[in-house]
């Protein structure tokens, strides 16, 4: 009696121990590094640093048939720096205010004073924020486009076509890097630029190759 409770995947029987030329089945060529990025689907957070297939990510100069294969930032851990510093400023007025700074001051001045220094530090930390979540880098089924995010008035675009790419290359350096594995890819293009450096990216190896596969198609 046939066995009715069988999935479909244990149903099908794998020939074993037959290489695939005896068995007549034709040899599966390896997949490239971007149809394996396929296969583990899309990125959906907006947040991330290494966007393999983003959702709902668009740019200005984006065709409308050309696809983002990868959208890449600087590792978050960049970032420690303007928080740090942003932290540090907040407890400035508190840490005047215990030194009696204030107290030196007419009345009124103090208030002044705190709400100045709490506007500046979060321009600076709103800032800081804005040029790590603006600064990205793209690379599509097409071309790579670098962004590069001034302020909010101020921005400049660069792109190159995949063929026009000549080589492609990686480094990582420093414990901090090699534990976070993120590092700098340097692109060498026969475009009008010439140079594109995509600086304290994640996974740099996978990103270089990703490029050198869709180097290899064109």
């Amino acid at each position: 009696m046939p066995d009715i409770f069988i999935s479909p995947e244990e149903a099908k029987i794998e020939p074993q121990n037959v290489p695939q030329e005896q068995s007549g089945i034709p040899a599966t060529p390896p997949k490239t590094e971007a149809q394996k990025s396929e296969v583990h689907g899309h990125s959906h957070s907006r947040w991330s640093a290494f966007s393999l297939y983003p959702d709902d990510i668009d740019f200005e100069t984006k065709a409308s048939k050309e696809q983002i294969i990868l959208m890449l930032r600087q590792h978050p851990v960049v970032n420690l720096r303007w928080i740090v510093t942003s932290i540090f400023l907040l407890s400035g007025p508190t840490l005047l205010n215990l030194f009696g700074v204030f107290t030196l001051l007419p009345e009124g001045f103090s208030l002044v004073i705190t709400l100045s220094w709490y506007l500046v530090t979060s321009a600076y930390a709103i800032e800081g924020f804005l040029d790590w979540y603006f600064n990205v880098y793209f690379i599509t089924d097409q071309r790579i486009v670098d962004v590069d995010f001034y302020n909010l008035i101020n921005k400049r675009v660069s792109n190159a076509e995949i063929e026009k790419i000549e080589d492609v290359s990686y480094t990582t350096g420093g414990v901090i890097r090699t534990l976070l594995n993120y590092g700098d890819v340097f692109i060498q293009t026969a475009a009008e630029v010439s140079e594109f450096d995509f600086y304290a990216v994640p996974n740099p190896e996978r990103a270089v190759k990703i490029l050198d596969d869709l180097r290899s198609k064109v």
